[in-house]
């Protein structure tokens, strides 16, 4: 399928006479789609793993188009028009080979015919300069702490407390396991949240200490960075055991980071993978089942996949078969997934070359050669 290169001018033309019949995708990363976008417009849901897996390929249709609304439109055919953007690329040509950009193209040139694929001149840098009106955006916030806090605005959570909904939370924390919850900073900042789901204790995974939760609930703060070196490999041992400890005392525990998307979610599958003995891919699935918006940066995949040798190795014949027990129960009550879930696609490594410095810049990892999972 022939892919067209837009300007802006005919963007606009575009949104004002078929608003009904296109689709915007937004290709950049997800917290400068959340800090402003264009009206309407839907982000691509790919994380670094299946940005790996795909190798610049297609990927299936619901990690480019995320709301199903717009994928049964698109299946019935009534979507005319799909224009693709990033930051500011001049042309799609120009892209490169592994760019969530030229990964969305690929995807998106496998449909049927009868819709037309475009790709937004300038970006969406020379359509907000040019067309502010067109777009939507938060405040400006005074830039502090990482990278990731200065794009999503978490001061001004922070600062307005229950009063300002984020984009990425407009809703509760998820259930993974009945004792189990996962979210964000302000998830953990609404005290009514935790009082209807009846949660007694809070993990804080995050790089700030948040003084304000100590005083309503059992409260563990577990200072991580959200970066490719960062070492939270060292901490899931001490997670595990606190999350265990609210489990065992009848209560129950809410994991959160700041946005609820990388290390608290990581926290959550060395859990599950910890007690229940699933491998990686199964605890990826199912945690993004039900917070979809999860993706965990490159370095703590590999720290997980670290994690997930280690878990296997430690097996003793004598265990091995309560172990089975346990996994075969947890299927069949709580490791449940929706009729319509489809599972990643991508295969995850066997392993990481071990040992790791968890410390090393991951331009510098080596993984070991592909092979399928048991």
């Amino acid at each position: 399928m022939k892919v067209k290169t837009i300007d802006c001018r005919r963007l606009k033309k575009i949104l004002r006479k078929e608003r009904g019949n296109c689709l915007i995708v937004d290709c950049r990363p997800y917290f400068s789609f959340s800090n402003s976008s264009i009206k309407g417009s839907f982000n691509v849901n790919l994380n670094s793993v299946i940005l790996r897996r795909s190798r610049g390929g297609p990927v299936p249709l619901h990690f480019v188009i995320p709301d199903e609304r717009a994928q049964y439109q698109l299946r019935e055919g009534t979507i005319s028009t799909i224009v693709a953007l990033d930051d500011k690329s001049s042309h799609w040509q120009k892209l490169k080979k592994d760019s969530i950009a030229q990964i969305v193209i690929n995807t998106l040139s496998h449909l049927a015919s009868g819709t037309n694929i475009c790709f937004l001149k300038g970006g969406y840098e020379t359509f907000h300069s040019q067309y502010p009106e067109l777009c939507t955006e938060l405040k400006p916030v005074p830039p502090a702490g990482t990278e990731t806090e200065k794009m999503v605005g978490i001061n001004l959570c922070e600062k307005l407390g229950a009063q300002h909904k984020p984009d990425y939370d407009q809703g509760k924390p998820v259930e993974i396991l009945p004792f189990l919850y996962l979210g964000s900073a302000y998830h953990a900042s609404r005290q009514d949240y935790l009082d209807d789901l009846h949660i007694t204790a809070l993990l804080n995974v995050s790089r700030r200490d948040t003084e304000q939760s100590k005083g309503h609930c059992n409260y563990k703060w577990i200072p991580v960075e959200d970066n490719h070196t960062a070492d939270i490999h060292s901490h899931f041992q001490e997670a595990i055991d606190f999350i265990d400890c609210v489990k065992q005392t009848g209560g129950k525990v809410l994991v959160h980071c700041e946005a609820g998307i990388s290390r608290s979610p990581t926290i959550c599958m060395a859990y599950i993978m910890k007690t229940k003995r699933l491998h990686l891919e199964e605890a990826f699935d199912f945690i993004k089942q039900r917070r979809a918006l999860i993706s965990p940066n490159f370095g703590f995949m590999g720290q997980l996949l670290q994690f997930e040798s280690e878990v296997f190795s430690t097996a003793s014949p004598t265990s091995a078969a309560p172990c089975s027990q346990e996994t075969v129960s947890f299927l069949s009550k709580d490791f449940t997934f929706n009729k319509n879930y489809e599972p990643s696609v991508f295969t995850l490594p066997g392993g990481f070359l071990a040992p790791i410095p968890l410390q090393t810049p991951v331009h510098q990892f080596k993984l070991s050669p592909i092979t399928a999972l048991p």
